[in-house]
Order: C-alpha cells, then sequence, then structure tokens
C-alpha cells in the first residue's frame, strides 16, 4: 500500500476526528518513518469506533440534544415555545425551571416522553408527571413552587425594573421526586421574564404627600391614564403597574397604607387622599385626561369602584375580586345589591369555577395559600380575632386559576383597548 493509500484510509476511517501535523517536521521526516505513525493513528481510529460500535453508541445518539426558546428574553404575560430535539425515539428525559427572588428558590418540574423523532415541545408535548401533568404550555412557569422554605412562599416581584432570571434544565429519565439531581444536564438555557419592558420610565413618588410610582410607556406620549391598587394585606404591588405600562398605558401604582404618613389600619383609609392622587396624576402633562381608569384587585378593587362614583372622568373600571364584584366561583349578596343598577348595560361580570381570590397576570406561580403573619392581618378591621394567625386562602385549583389567569388578563387588556384607547401589542409565538 502506498503513502496516498494510506492517508486516504486515515482520513476515512477518522473522518470525525481533527488531525493536526507541524508541517516542518511533515516535509523533513524520514517516509518511513511518516508511513508508521499513520499506520498507528489508523489502528487507534478503528479501536475507538470498534469500542463505540460495541457499546451501542451511534453519532446521533452520542451527540448533545439542542433546546431552543422562543422568546428568550420577553415580558411576563407572553407565551414562550420550547423545544428540544436530538433525543432518542421515546426517551423520557425531565424538565427542571427554577428562578430566585427574594432569597427564596422556586422551582418546577415536569417528565416528557419524546416522540419518534426524538423531539418534545411544550406545546403539543404532554407532561407525564411532575409539577404539573397534560399539555400545558405555560406549566413550567405557574406550577412553580418555592424549597427549602418553612412554609409556601408566593413569588412576588419586588424590584420590577430587574427581570427574573429562569433556568431551564432538560436531565435524563424520569426526575420528578429525586430529592436532588446528581447527574449532568443534557441541555441547559436560561429564560429572562420581565414585568418592565425595557423602554418604561419608572418615577417613585418620595417626596410630597403621595406615595407610589408612577410607570409611564415608552414615546412622548399623552398617554391613557390609570391608577393601580393592590389589596389592604399590602397597598401596593408595582408588577402589574409595569406591565401595564408596558403595554402602553401609563399608570399610577399607589400606595394608600402602611406607608410613611398613611393609615396602618383598614377603616382609616381615606377615599380623599386617593382622588387627590389620581387628580394629580391625571394632569400630568403626559396623561391623557380624556382616557382614565383604574384598575384594583381585592379592597383596591373596591376603592377603584368608589373612585370612579366620586371622579365621573374615569370611563372604565378594573375590579378583582373586590367587595362588590367578584371574579371567583362564589357571588356575594352585596354583588347582587350593586349589581341592581340603572346601568347594568355597562357591567360586565366573568366569573372562573375554582378559582381563588389572587388573580394575577398570568403565568405566575400558583399559590394555594398565604401566610400573611398575625400582625399585618392585625390591621384588617373586620376579621374575627381568631382567624388572625391562620393562612388566607389565595387559590383554587392550580390548573384552572392558572388558565383563568390568563384569560383574566387578555380580557383587561380588551377592555381598557375597547373604552381608553390601544396600548401596545405584544407578540406570542405561535406553536405549530
Amino acid at each position: 500500500m502506498d503513502l496516498t493509500s494510506i492517508i486516504r484510509k486515515s482520513m476515512f476511517i477518522g473522518k470525525s476526528s481533527l488531525m493536526l501535523f507541524a508541517r516542518d517536521e511533515f516535509i523533513n521526516d524520514d517516509k518511513s518513518v511518516l508511513v508508521r505513525r499513520l499506520a498507528v493513528l489508523s489502528s487507534h481510529v478503528q479501536n475507538v469506533n470498534r469500542n463505540m460500535c460495541s457499546s451501542g453508541a451511534t453519532a446521533t445518539s452520542v451527540r448533545a440534544p439542542t433546546m431552543s426558546v422562543n422568546p428568550k428574553f420577553c415580558l411576563v404575560d407572553e407565551k414562550i415555545k420550547i423545544r428540544l430535539t436530538g433525543l432518542a425515539s421515546n426517551q423520557i428525559v425531565t424538565f427542571v425551571a427554577d428562578v430566585r427572588e427574594n432569597g427564596s428558590v422556586f422551582e418546577s418540574r415536569c417528565v416528557y416522553r419524546a416522540d419518534d423523532s426524538g423531539v418534545v415541545d411544550n406545546c403539543t408535548s404532554e407532561s407525564l408527571d411532575g409539577t404539573f401533568k397534560g399539555v400545558e404550555q405555560m406549566g413550567l412557569f405557574w406550577s412553580l413552587k418555592s424549597v427549602g422554605a418553612r412554609v409556601a412562599m408566593r413569588l412576588v416581584k419586588k424590584d420590577v425594573t430587574r427581570p427574573m432570571e429562569f433556568t431551564i434544565r432538560v436531565f435524563d429519565g424520569n426526575q420528578a421526586e429525586a430529592p436532588e439531581i446528581s447527574s449532568d444536564p443534557l441541555s441547559e438555557t436560561v429564560v429572562h421574564r420581565t414585568f418592565m419592558a425595557p423602554d418604561v420610565k419608572r418615577l417613585p413618588l418620595r417626596e410630597g404627600r403621595f406615595r407610589g410610582t408612577v410607570f409611564l410607556p415608552k414615546g412622548p406620549g399623552p398617554f391613557p391614564g390609570l391608577i393601580d391598587m393592590f389589596g389592604g394585606l399590602v397597598s401596593q404591588v408595582e408588577t402589574r403597574a409595569a406591565l401595564l405600562a408596558s403595554h402602553g398605558y401609563a399608570t399610577l401604582s399607589l400606595a394608600y397604607m402602611y406607608a410613611e404618613g398613611l393609615p396602618q389600619e383598614v377603616a382609616h383609609v381615606n377615599i380623599d387622599y386617593i382622588r387627590e392622587a389620581f387628580e394629580w396624576f391625571s394632569g400630568l402633562e403626559y396623561i391623557d385626561a380624556s382616557r382614565l381608569g383604574a384598575v384594583g384587585l381585592c379592597f383596591g378593587g373596591f376603592l377603584s369602584l368608589g373612585l370612579t362614583s366620586i371622579l365621573p372622568q374615569i370611563k372604565a373600571v378594573v375590579n378583582i375580586n373586590g367587595t362588590c364584584i367578584t371574579l371567583g366561583e362564589n357571588t356575594t349578596e352585596l354583588e347582587n345589591e350593586w349589581l341592581r343598577t340603572d346601568h347594568t348595560d355597562k357591567i360586565e361580570v366573568i366569573r372562573y369555577p375554582d378559582t381563588g381570590h389572587l388573580i394575577e397576570p398570568p403565568h405566575m406561580p400558583f399559590i394555594r395559600a398565604i401566610d400573611a403573619g398575625g400582625k399585618r392581618m392585625l390591621t384588617i378591621n373586620f376579621i374575627p380575632k381568631q382567624f388572625k394567625d391562620q393562612k388566607l386562602m389565595s387559590g383554587g385549583h392550580m390548573v384552572a386559576h392558572s388558565h383563568a389567569q390568563e384569560d383574566a388578563w387578555q380580557r383587561i387588556l380588551d377592555f381598557l383597548h375597547t373604552h381608553l384607547g390601544p396600548g401596545m401589542a405584544v407578540k406570542t409565538p405561535a406553536c405549530f
């Protein structure tokens, strides 16, 4: 066999290898030495290929699976598409998602079986085990649960200027119940989800009488203006206001309790303070005073209705599980009484069976009950003392509640669009 044949054979057998030679050494070496070296190299490559075949390994099976995520940076109300390719046919794998917020770790897991082509797709693949089951595109996110904590924690984003960073890892086999996963992941990626779009401005109110935060959308304005209020246990949470601003609505996230100079009990909340704050906000040069609305959850929903009754310039109100209108399964006598008005044609009531009290923006982690703490519970005067140390039920059934949050949020955006004008459209990647 001549030198050319040996070189060709070596290159064919070891075609997936990268062979480097020092040019000067190649030129100056004796031809017989070079032939021996190539023969040794050829033998080595043959042994490697023989070992791979005897162990059942192939070029396809040893190639690392590839995970694609679209989009990898987006608003929290956007759906994402996750696709894993390069698995063996019908291979069982476990997806693990985790995020760290406020010193707590939240984790979810789901187990998939790849299709005959070795593909897992969160839009079409069924979760067989884990923190959720079935075909649920965003299940990895709304099924997140706090781990290592004494009690179940609610994931509340306190610093809305920074996105949440989710790590998604894929492991071989069913690891749904494993306390710890010691093996290396088959694939791993990071996803960033945010309440506040990059071009939204956050303006804290630290001086003067009012306490809260103003969120301004991208552009010069004027924008439709909203006031946003949460329940009596917290008074102010910035997440929903930041997200509304990301959709084109200038939003005042108003604190009406607990902050410096504000009441410390629900019974002492001052509706005049709220009215004056909203009148100041709606008078700003970048607010369109002809397009004003109010959004509130729990006691904040009740206050939104009260504000509307004294400010006729408010054209749209979203009351989420407030005192008078309930989006959950049960209807109260107060609700029925309030609906007996001369304007029922302008009221739309949406009820969600098996859904709890705390309806948040979509895809946020479900939590069945929250531990508010006895000290904060004492500020709610109408709760009997014997219940001050009890947990508050906040969620219904996980799947129904999570679907309700998604549906309710889209209805809210559509409602605001209808009555206050358009915001900015958010595109969701299609599942195909």
